[in-house]
């Protein structure tokens, strides 16, 4: 694929960066990082069990995996404006009324409307437009877009936390959702538009299982499944696993621990970003799996804070890399007219797993009285993704890498 002179270091280019970097603080913002908030204040007020709403969660994206194939072809067929603002405006209603529900049916109804919202709003629609602005610059584009999602992390929920014991929950979720809404409403309207490199008028490609029949798809989706699965459940379980923590005197604080490992993200994520087009995106996957692994091996026996907090912040060096890394072999080994599809279908089944994997930690803790298994799983995970990333299409049968 060929970049037209100059494409790339446009101003209306890195304006699209912008508007899906803001979209992104949008999507996990309130679709990820706000559940757990979400849960103790859908408890408080009516009584429902965890395990009753972390299955509606789970749900939820499971469900949203599944239409992730329909959102590639709406891009390809309306335009990534379109489904940006449609995803952000289904979005919105959702959590708008959530604080209304008094049923758990209403709590089911609310999670599937929003489950194609947070899919037209997150990575596959943001790989897919990015990638009809950029490609030599592309793993560049992607980082800093994504950075979003850290962003989200250390921006959305703590205001949220802040502003509930002031406002109240309802009046708190409703003020950030609609100042979110415009926000990203407002540069998706304004930056957001095809690409050069995708001209108008383009046909959308159809949805199709079809490169699911073929080993080289699963060299690329199953290595992230596996960590992914990995990382989403170490994540949820790091506070109960590192709380209680002393060595001297001194008490690991959980708190600091997790905005360590959130800082370190968004630290790695544009380090990284700034180097990855002149990598070789399958050896620097393999190495931000095998850097998680020394973490999760370190903080299985620290004791002592500082060693904590280190670990806490090389584990979460890779954590968005591992998002980032997954359609840059996409584009890098498929034809240009296939990627937004293939990443949208990697990422259906990379979520599908991954959602499951703080309740598979969970189940692995109760069965065996600590957090021993499930690290051990994480380790495991992450080290036959390793082996799996680094088999090359050009050493399997009958495979050629794209353009």
């Amino acid at each position: 694929m060929s970049t037209a002179p100059g494409v790339e270091a446009t101003p209306q280019a890195w304006r699209v960066v912008g508007a899906c970097f803001v979209s992104a603080v949008f999507a996990w913002g309130f679709g990820f990082y706000a559940h757990g908030i979400y849960l103790v204040e859908l408890q408080k007020a009516h009584g429902w069990s965890t395990g009753l709403i972390s299955s509606v969660v789970t749900g939820h994206y499971v469900l949203g995996a599944l239409l992730l194939p329909r959102i590639a072809w709406a891009i390809g067929r309306f335009g990534p404006r379109a489904v940006f603002l449609g995803g952000l405006a289904v979005t919105g209603v959702s959590l708008l009324l959530l604080p209304s529900i008094t049923a758990p049916w209403q709590l089911m109804a609310l999670y599937a409307l929003m489950a194609p919202g947070w899919n037209a709003t997150s990575v596959a629609p943001i790989a897919a437009t990015l990638g009809q602005w950029f490609d030599r610059k592309r793993g560049l584009a992607l980082n800093l877009a994504l950075s979003g999602a850290t962003v989200a992390g250390l921006v959305v929920a703590p205001s949220l936390l802040a502003l509930i014991p002031r406002i109240g929950f309802a009046d708190a979720e409703r003020l950030l959702v609609a100042i979110g809404l415009v926000l990203a409403g407002l540069l998706v309207v304004l930056f957001v538009r095809r690409g050069p490199l995708l001209p108008h008028g383009a046909a959308p490609q159809r949805s199709t299982l079809t490169p699911m029949r073929r080993w080289h798809f699963w060299t690329i989706s199953a290595p992230f499944a596996f960590v992914l699965t990995s990382q989403v459940g170490f994540l949820t379980h790091l506070v109960p696993l590192i709380s209680g923590r002393a060595s001297a005197g001194a008490a690991v604080d959980p708190g600091l621990a997790v905005a360590i490992n959130a800082i370190a993200a968004l630290f790695g994520r544009v380090v990284l970003g700034f180097v990855i087009d002149r990598l070789e995106p399958r050896r620097a996957s393999a190495l931000c799996f095998l850097v998680q692994v020394a973490a999760i091996a370190v903080l299985a026996l620290a004791q002592a804070p500082l060693v904590v907090y280190a670990a806490c912040a090389i584990y979460g060096f890779s954590v968005g890399n591992n998002i980032t890394l997954s359609p840059l072999i996409i584009q890098r080994e498929y034809p240009a007219a296939e990627f937004p599809a293939i990443v949208a279908l990697s990422t259906a089944v990379v979520q599908i797993l991954y959602a499951f994997g703080p309740g598979l930690l969970g189940v692995l803790r109760d069965v065996t009285g600590s957090y021993g298994a499930p690290l051990a799983l994480c380790i495991g995970l992450n080290l036959a993704a390793t082996a799996v990333v680094l088999m090359r299409p050009s050493r399997l049968a009958g495979v050629s890498p794209g353009t």
